[in-house]
């Protein structure tokens, strides 16, 4: 049978074909492009119901409130991003090292690597704001992404509901384990990489230990390869040497410090501790390369830490609320909503469908507080941190920071359009800006994100960056 018939039968079966849903033509072949010029043809890989199961039990974006699979095709690059600028941009006035030379770094957590939909894929690494920064700029940009034939990575979700609590489906193909287990991902074989971002980064360059089996396979992707790894990720990305830089990190510690019930987080109570991130960007900048430094949204305002709201616990019947004093106590105190926040669980997940009746027992670790002395809300709020690690070390080192803390309360505050005419929505379920998981943003909020990166480079780097086109990501 002819190559190029063999084409034309994979397009037309999966054409045909509902890609969201599980059906049976999950093995037929289907066509997946390595790059703009090549095509290749590559099965829909099943991945073994054992590893599925491990999955789920050691990720708790991919494991909680997960009632079922299905199989997603790994699509083509070409067809995950939109064209490149007819014209380069001018970077003479930020480096003199021009054309191929040229190096843009970037360091950062779950967003700028660009984890969304409770997973790290393929389709979602090329569509972090980073990358799409790139191709703006016309410069070549090094990922450690994940192979076509592993294309769906660490696997991700889907949303079925979020009525009375949000339950999920996994993609369960194609995925990017080895050896069959679900702590070890498949390393990056690369021999060069700039983008150095993993989903669970903490604020000093290290993982979040509180989820270490989910976190470190992540980090392990990019550090336990030929790159050699370091004794500390910083002391490996201090050495590198660039141009221009993007760092962003503290996002995934408060998104980590809510999920455990108001532990760890950022720098709050003792704001001027020296952190990895922001000596990281002053040894960059010292070494005369130029950059930009996020800053970190309200992460309290997402949408997956407010679906329960009052109103719903108001409905409850036969039930009585109690949470637990402090980590490890055994002592309880009534559920006050005014000062507690629900999170989601597999305890609250029933509590919410009205499967547990009478005296209900929540540990601390599912109850968000505004206790005396120990405000968890105060705690995971961004701004000191914001203020002393971001804006004030970047203003030392002379460089810009970009306020996706002010972006997004735009966004939930309705009142932000993209400058080709998107008006963001951050509804959950009808929205345009957050992914399944209601934490991590869609393509098209990765998008949104990148041109408020490259406007900052415009403004203060005197550039002609061209934005990202936004609604290129709508279509998708």
């Amino acid at each position: 049978m002819k190559r190029s018939f063999i084409k034309v039968l994979a397009m037309y079966l999966f054409s045909s074909t509902c890609f969201a849903c599980t059906t049976k033509f999950d093995n037929l072949l289907v066509e997946n492009g390595l790059d703009d010029g090549e095509i290749s043809i590559i099965s829909t890989i099943e991945n073994s119901p054992s590893l599925l199961t491990d999955v789920k039990a050691t990720t708790y974006f991919l494991g909680w409130s997960n009632v079922g699979d299905t199989t997603i095709r790994v699509k083509a690059d070409k067809e995950v991003l939109p064209a490149l600028p007819g014209k380069k941009a001018d970077l003479a006035s930020i480096t003199k090292n021009l054309e191929a030379n040229f190096r843009l770094l970037s360091v950062g957590g779950s967003l700028s690597s660009g984890f969304r939909d409770g997973g790290l894929y393929r389709e979602a690494q090329l569509t972090a704001f980073p990358n799409l920064i790139a191709r703006q700029m016309g410069v070549t940009f090094d990922q450690p992404l994940f192979d076509a034939n592993d294309g769906n990575g660490s696997g991700y979700k889907t949303l079925v509901e979020v009525e009375p609590i949000a339950s999920f489906k996994m993609v369960n193909n194609n995925l990017g384990y080895e050896d069959n287990k679900a702590e070890k991902l498949k390393p990056f074989k690369g021999k060069n990489i700039d983008h150095y971002a993993f989903p669970g980064m903490n604020y000093d360059l290290g993982y979040q230990g509180s989820n270490e089996k989910m976190n470190q396979k992540f980090s392990d992707r990019i550090f336990n390869n030929s790159l050699k790894k370091s004794d500390f990720n910083a002391a490996l990305i201090k050495k590198q040497s660039t141009d221009f830089f993007i760092i962003e990190a503290g996002y995934d510690d408060i998104v980590e410090g809510i999920m455990i019930g108001g532990g760890g987080g950022v720098p709050n109570q003792n704001a001027f501790t020296i952190t990895q991130i922001s000596e990281t960007f002053k040894t960059l900048a010292m070494d005369k390369a130029k950059g930009v430094v996020l800053n970190v949204p309200d992460v309290l305002d997402f949408p997956y830490f407010n679906q329960i709201t009052n109103d719903k616990i108001n409905k409850l019947t036969g039930v009585m609320i109690r949470v637990q004093r402090g980590f490890g106590s055994k002592s309880y105190r009534s559920f006050n909503p005014l000062r507690d926040k629900l999170l989601p669980s597999p305890t609250v997940e029933k509590l919410m469908r009205g499967e547990l009746k009478n005296l209900v027992l929540l540990g601390n670790e599912e109850v968000l507080s505004k206790d005396d002395g120990d405000d968890e809300w105060n705690r995971m709020m961004p701004g000191p941190y914001n203020d002393v690690q971001i804006s004030r070390k970047a203003k030392a080192s002379n460089l810009p920071v970009v306020d996706i803390y002010g972006l997004y309360k735009k966004i939930f505050a309705g009142t932000y359009t993209t400058d080709d005419g998107v008006k963001v929505n951050s509804d959950w379920v009808k929205g345009n800006f957050f992914s399944a998981d209601g934490i991590y943003p869609t393509a098209f909020g990765q998008a949104v994100i990148a041109n408020e990166v490259i406007k900052t480079m415009n403004q203060f780097y005197k550039l002609s960056i061209p934005l990202v086109d936004t609604r290129f990501f709508l279509k998708k």
